[in-house]
């Protein structure tokens, strides 16, 4: 991580992390999103950073297997790249933008072709009174999702439904303010935003608050009126969050969330639904432990259900990474379907970041 005068400079966010820097030496072993960008370009008020990383891993389950295809392994291999700015406009305002973007093979054997995804493309202005963003970015609920999405395979699923509550989406206008007290704030909106099964208006709002011990509260709503099918199908989804985070300076990291509300899906409006996420993990030197836990049921959409239990170990050496993951699912034969298999699965992987 490049420590430059934007990170020191936003004084809500450089206040915080002063108080916290063991902890984020320990948290940013196994945060699984984060690359060790190099800084390419820098002057007095101009930073430009290039990182990204390439990830090797294959899936071992029952799952895989097709009428065609009788094999239990599937590749599931991608590279990421993404470049970011900072310019200095004066004291009080700083101006970013930011793209990343996803390659993963071709699943059509018959070319080489890769199917490419964009992760972020936004741009705003940072102030000494908040920031401001507009683009393909994180939803301002991400905050709080992103404190039990910290394995390296097995978590952050069951915020992916919906597109106001999913980890990014397009069109979003959002805006986040940290206080030197630990107070943090975000609200966003996004705007004719689609996902593969929807397009969305919504909109979401986020408070939390981080105690000096190590302990971080929050609660947050997030809702969206979503189009399916033809078009003509529309209903409003929501969704109520409340999670509590702790780490400590010794490796540990614990982090539940719940998360309910009405979900609706093509032919389906307003089924009720509840949700959690719990994250136990324990960083010693340069390896990793964890426990993971994720829960979803609709009402009236079982192919939704999640339910399984995750187990990894890490190991991470310099800028690489290895791991080996299990899912142990506790779904029925037959249950869940889309964001998740009645399978369990295996996964082994290495990352090389930059």
């Amino acid at each position: 991580m490049t420590v430059s005068w934007d990170f020191i400079r936003k004084g809500n966010h450089g206040f915080i992390m002063k108080l916290k820097l063991s902890v984020i030496a320990v948290s940013s072993i196994f945060a699984s999103t984060l690359a060790s960008a190099a800084t390419v370009y820098q002057s007095d008020d101009t930073i430009l950073n290039f990182g990204g990383r390439a990830e090797v891993r294959g899936n071992f389950s029952d799952a895989n297997k097709t009428d065609d295809n009788g094999r239990t392994y599937a590749d599931a291999s991608r590279v990421r790249l993404s470049v970011d700015g900072t310019q200095k406009l004066s004291e009080e305002i700083a101006f970013f933008g930011k793209y990343e973007f996803e390659l993963t093979e071709n699943e059509d054997g018959e070319k080489d072709d890769v199917a490419v995804n964009t992760r972020f493309l936004y741009a705003g202005v940072e102030t000494n009174i908040g920031n401001f963003y507009y683009g393909h970015q994180n939803n301002a609920v991400t905050y709080l999702t992103d404190w039990t999405d910290a394995a390296e395979t097995y978590s952050g699923y069951i915020n992916e439904y919906s597109v106001a509550t999913a980890d990014r989406a397009k069109n979003v206008l959002r805006y986040e303010w940290t206080t030197n007290s630990g107070l943090t704030v975000q609200v966003d909106g996004n705007f004719n935003s689609d996902s593969e099964s929807a397009k969305s208006n919504g909109y979401g709002a986020v408070i939390a608050y981080a105690l000096p011990f190590g302990l971080d509260v929050g609660i947050g709503y997030a809702a969206s009126d979503e189009t399916y099918g033809n078009g003509n199908d529309t209903d409003t989804t929501d969704a109520f969050m409340a999670a509590a985070k702790y780490t400590h300076e010794n490796g540990l990291w614990v982090a539940a969330l719940y998360q309910g509300g009405d979900i609706s899906a093509e032919g389906v409006k307003g089924s009720q639904y509840n949700a959690a996420d719990a994250y136990v993990g324990y960083a010693f030197g340069q390896n990793n432990v964890n426990l993971t836990y994720s829960y979803f049921h609709a009402e009236d959409i079982k192919e939704l259900d999640i339910n399984f239990v995750g187990l990894e170990y890490a190991r991470y050496m310099g800028d690489a990474a290895f791991f080996a993951s299990y899912k142990i699912n506790l779904l029925d034969e037959g249950q869940g379907g889309i964001g998740d298999n009645d399978q369990d699965e295996v996964m082994l992987g290495m990352r090389y970041s930059f």
